[in-house]
C-alpha cells in the first residue's frame, strides 16, 4: 500500500488508522479525552500519543499533528504512513520517539483551524491577564473577519485590507493579521482568553511521556503556506542562537527563521514552540514547523474568513454551509494523490533527518 492510502477522510478515520498502525507496531498508546465536547458526528474527541524506544531516554523526537485542526490530515497521514513503514524500528539506541496525534481534535473533527473556543492554539501561550497588543489587527478587525459575507460587504472588507497592503506591503499585512490577537473573540487568529485544553495536554505529554528527556527535537506538521506541494522547515529561533544552530545541524540549508524574515510565515505570538521552550527550561529544544503549501494565499485566507463567519455569525438555516466547509477543507488539505505524494516525501525526509541527528 502506498503512503497516500493512510491519508484520512475525516478525524474518526485518522484516529482509527493511527491507533491501528501504532498497535501493529506494538507501541503503547495513551489517550486523553476532551471532556464535555463531541465531534461533528457526536464522536468523543481524543489527543492520542504513541511511543517507541527507551522509556527513560535522554534524547527524543516528538512528532505533532493537528495543532491547527483541519491541517491534521497531513500530519496524521505522515505519522500513520511512517508507522506502517516501520518507523518504530528506526529509533536509535537509547532514544525515544513520541507521536502526538490530533493536538486539536475539535478543529480536526469539525474542519476548523481553531479549537472549541475559536482560539488558535498556536497563538495561545501568553499571559492572558496581559496579552500582547496588536493594534494593527485592531484597526483591521472588521475587515479581517467581516460579520457579513455578502458580495458587496466582502468586497468592501477586501478593499480595506488591500489599502493597508498597498501602504505597508503585503508581508506587513500578513503579519498584522496572523501574528495573533487577543481582543476579538469572533476574529481570526484569536489567541484565546485562557490556556487551552490542548496546551494543558501538551504540557502533560511533556511531563509524562518526555519527563527524562534532556534533548528534544520536535516536528509540528502544518499546511496552508507556500506553493502547492512545496515545503518549508520553519524555526522561531534567531539566527546564530544555540537553538537555531541545533536546528540547522539537523535540517541544514532548508531551515528558515521567522525571526529575521527568512520564512513565509510572520513571527508569531504565543506559539507552542515558545510554550515548550518555557516548559523545557534549561534543556535543549530543537522545534520546527514543517509547513507545506496548498492553495494561493488569497484562497486560503478567504476560506479561513468564511469559516470564521460560518461559526461565529451565520444563521442556523444558512443554505451554503457545506460549500464553506468544503472550501476550508480544500484550502488546508488538497485531497489529491500528487499532493499527498509530494508532502509525504517532505514529511518523511524531515523525520529521517531528525532521526539521523539523534
Amino acid at each position: 500500500m502506498t503512503a497516500k492510502t493512510y491519508f484520512p477522510e475525516h478525524y474518526r478515520a485518522a484516529r482509527t488508522g493511527f491507533i491501528a498502525a501504532a498497535e501493529a507496531a506494538q507501541l503503547g498508546i495513551t489517550s486523553r479525552l476532551l471532556g464535555g465536547i463531541k465531534g461533528v458526528d457526536g464522536e468523543p474527541l481524543f489527543l492520542d500519543t504513541a511511543w517507541a524506544g527507551r522509556r527513560d531516554a535522554k534524547r527524543a523526537l516528538l512528532l505533532i499533528s493537528g495543532t491547527h485542526g483541519v491541517e491534521g490530515y497531513f500530519g496524521s497521514g505522515v505519522q500513520t504512513s511512517l508507522l506502517r513503514q516501520g518507523l518504530a524500528a528506526q529509533v536509535p539506541p537509547d532514544c525515544k520517539l513520541v507521536l502526538l496525534h490530533a493536538l486539536n481534535p475539535y478543529g480536526f473533527s469539525f474542519d476548523r483551524r481553531v479549537n472549541e473556543d475559536n482560539a488558535d492554539i498556536n497563538r495561545n501561550f501568553v499571559d492572558h491577564a496581559r496579552p500582547p497588543a496588536n493594534p494593527d489587527y485592531d484597526d483591521l478587525a472588521e475587515a479581517a473577519a467581516p460579520k457579513d459575507i455578502s458580495s458587496a460587504s466582502f468586497a468592501a472588507a477586501n478593499s480595506v485590507l488591500s489599502a493597508y497592503g498597498a501602504e505597508h506591503g503585503s508581508f506587513a499585512l500578513q503579519a498584522a493579521l496572523s501574528r495573533g490577537q487577543y481582543r476579538h473573540p469572533d476574529g481570526i487568529y484569536y489567541g484565546g482568553a485562557k490556556l487551552s485544553w490542548s496546551l494543558h495536554m501538551l504540557k502533560d505529554v511533556l511531563q509524562e511521556e518526555l519527563k527524562d528527556v534532556e534533548e528534544l527535537t520536535v516536528i509540528d506538521f502544518h499546511t496552508g503556506l507556500g506553493q502547492y506541494g512545496a515545503a518549508e522547515i520553519i524555526t522561531e529561533a534567531e539566527p546564530n542562537s544555540a537553538a537555531y544552530e541545533r536546528a540547522q545541524r539537523i535540517w541544514g540549508s532548508s531551515l528558515r527563521s521567522t525571526a529575521n524574515g527568512q520564512s513565509l510565515s510572520a513571527h508569531l505570538h504565543g506559539t507552542i514552540d515558545s510554550a515548550m521552550a518555557a516548559w523545557m527550561e534549561t534543556r535543549a529544544l530543537s522545534f520546527v514547523a514543517l509547513e507545506v503549501g496548498t492553495q494561493s494565499v488569497s484562497k486560503v485566507f478567504e476560506a479561513l474568513r468564511k469559516d470564521n463567519w460560518l461559526s461565529c455569525h451565520a444563521p442556523a438555516d444558512f443554505p451554503h454551509r457545506a460549500q464553506i466547509k468544503r472550501q476550508i477543507r480544500d484550502a488546508f488539505y488538497p485531497d489529491q494523490d500528487d499532493w499527498k505524494a509530494m508532502v509525504f516525501a517532505h514529511g518523511k525526509a524531515a523525520v529521517e533527518m531528525a532521526l539521523a541527528a539523534l
